[in-house]
């Protein structure tokens, strides 16, 4: 094993953590769309290379077993990998498997928990409007707070921003963030960047759809002034004032961000081609360029 299997993750994570240090100059949707790009490539690399180690390392501890996994899920050569690394990444790896289970748990049971409140309206005083995500028994979960403390023109611009979180699916996004922010420390800078470009989109369409942008912004506004920090929304699902209020309503008070024909889809296209290459490469990358390095 070299020093090179590790290559990867590093330049993963270091792309990662540039990219959460300052906003993107982007349209909203495609700085959502980077992020949420970049921290799935993230997510991959770190979880592939831990594996690839736990494989190889093990296949060290126990040879006849070894003779049952395939020729490109092992190092390139016969050296066995050092408990020094071994043991750390079939620690990291077994965390990493109960991270994941644990969120997907905690999500689903979210979700079916809103699903099965938004046929109705939420009795509680806090103003709340969430997007459930679900073909059959999703929609808008919205509380009698919120009905009345907006007039129905504020409530439409709400329903429009919900309706881009759902129409969008927002929450995959969201969940993405989430897992590459859980097990990858170093990413909730990227993370808080995806939420806060998730939540700027669908200001953005709330606008295009009513055709106001200081009504959205009037709007955000009022139900965030009206609400507690004990009003907070599950993790895994946009809420109409989750994140970056201030910012957001800065943005809808000054002229609409351009399309970004051109530089929106190259950005998006140069960074999934970056990471995902150095995804992809965290398996077997010693072999792939046919080098001889030293090894850990």
């Amino acid at each position: 094993m070299s020093w090179l299997t590790l290559l990867p993750m590093a330049l993963v994570l270091a792309v990662g953590v540039a990219f959460g240090a300052a906003p993107l100059p982007l349209h909203p949707h495609w700085a959502a769309r980077t992020l949420a790009t970049i921290a799935a490539a993230a997510t991959v690399t770190a979880v592939g290379t831990l594996v690839f180690i736990t494989v190889n390392y093990a296949a060290g501890i126990f040879p006849r077993a070894a003779e049952r996994v395939p020729e490109w899920a092992l190092f390139g050569d016969d050296r066995p990998v050092p408990d020094a690394i071994g043991v750390p990444a079939v620690v990291l790896t077994c965390l990493v498997a109960f991270l994941i289970v644990r969120l997907a748990v905690g999500w689903s049971r979210q979700i079916r928990q809103a699903q099965r409140s938004c046929r109705q309206v939420l009795d509680c005083d806090a103003p709340l409007a969430l997007a459930v995500p679900g073909r059959r028994r999703g929609g808008v979960l919205v509380s009698r707070g919120l009905l009345r403390i907006l007039d129905r023109a504020q409530l439409a611009a709400v329903f429009q921003h919900e309706a881009s979180h759902l129409r969008h699916h927002h929450h995959r996004y969201l969940a993405l963030g989430e897992l590459a922010a859980t097990i990858l420390p170093p990413l909730r800078r990227l993370n808080s960047r995806l939420r806060f470009a998730l939540e700027r989109w669908a200001d953005e369409d709330a606008a295009e759809a009513v055709g106001d942008r200081a009504l959205v912004a009037r709007t955000i506004a009022r139900v965030a002034l009206a609400r507690s920090a004990a009003d907070a929304a599950p993790p895994g699902m946009p809420a109409f004032t989750e994140s970056g209020v201030v910012e957001r309503v800065q943005a809808l008070l000054e002229a609409a961000p351009g399309r970004n024909t051109i530089t929106g889809p190259l950005s998006l296209t140069g960074a999934g081609l970056t990471t995902g290459c150095l995804a992809s490469l965290a398996w077997q990358l010693d072999r792939f360029f046919g080098l001889t390095l030293p090894y850990l």
